[in-house]
């Protein structure tokens, strides 16, 4: 069973020349030939989207999930990155919370608070969810994803890291703009149970990660089910499915992001984040 949204592929969301906001079907997941394209456009709530008949130049990408009611995040999903940390591979999924006002667009700025320092990078594939469910089974999880996007789980290891916050991570990576989601929303259909997408993050055109997310630990039926266990998942909440090795915080120097760094997460089929890091 797939998602009754079978009119559109990889879904947008943007502003328009008149700074009108819509929804619309990509030809393409580059988001700077995006940027002037004319889409076909789609209206309604996200989990029910019709198309309208008309379109829209766009001239804004927006992230396509305007404002989710949660955002979970897993800790530990690449036995690479595991063994970059040092950690063990837990039993399960490791899960830890980003907050809405986390979320900003493919291509918007990061405005990092000045004592929010050693910024890290995350590239990850995130999940969103089409309906509310609670306890979801593993073999029925698939039913409940809406789409597919790239997610950014920009971290300040200085908060994260003893003394300054006990070594917790939520609030560490849990300012304003640290998840930067899009360009595009891939629907379920267009990517069958089992097939993988390649992970890559780079920082001012280096490449800093280099994966695929057929190397995960735990599935995203897995995540899903364990997430959902005695805990309602209301529709529209993103789920970031963890990090494969590379971050900054285990590589040599540890070269964290610094004012002006472009950092970019590309996700096969669903496209490129491209975003600014700006110190406020």
């Amino acid at each position: 069973m797939t998602s009754p949204l079978s009119t559109w592929r990889n879904l947008i969301r943007f502003q328009d020349q008149l700074s009108k906001e819509h929804y619309g079907d990509a030809e393409t997941i580059d988001p700077d030939r995006l940027i002037g394209s004319r889409v076909p456009t789609f209206k309604g709530p996200l989990n029910d989207l019709h198309a309208t008949g008309g379109s829209a130049i766009v001239q804004k990408l927006l992230s396509p999930i305007p404002s989710p009611p949660l955002i979970i995040c897993v800790g530990l999903n690449y036995a690479d990155h595991a063994r970059e940390a040092n950690l063990s591979i837990p039993p399960n999924p490791v899960i830890f919370t980003k907050p809405a006002d986390a979320v900003t667009g493919p291509v918007s700025d990061i405005l990092v608070p000045a004592e929010a320092k050693y910024l890290d990078y995350e590239a990850e594939l995130c999940v969103v969810i089409s309906r509310t469910g609670k306890n979801i089974p593993e073999e029925k999880a698939y039913d409940y994803i809406l789409g597919f996007t790239a997610g950014n789980d920009i971290s300040s290891r200085f908060w994260q890291r003893q003394p300054y916050s006990g070594g917790q991570f939520c609030y560490a990576k849990s300012f304003d703009t640290f998840a930067p989601l899009g360009p595009t929303l891939l629907h379920p259909s267009q990517l069958p149970r089992g097939e993988s997408l390649d992970v890559k993050t780079f920082v001012n055109g280096d490449k800093r990660q280099k994966s695929n997310t057929g190397e995960m630990i735990f599935s995203v039926e897995k995540i899903i089910a364990h997430a959902s266990y005695g805990t309602t998942l209301r529709a529209g909440t993103v789920i970031m499915t963890g990090t494969p090795a590379g971050i900054a915080a285990k590589m040599p120097g540890e070269p964290w992001l610094k004012h002006g760094d472009i950092v970019e997460v590309e996700i096969g089929r669903i496209g490129r984040i491209k975003n600014q890091i700006v110190f406020t």
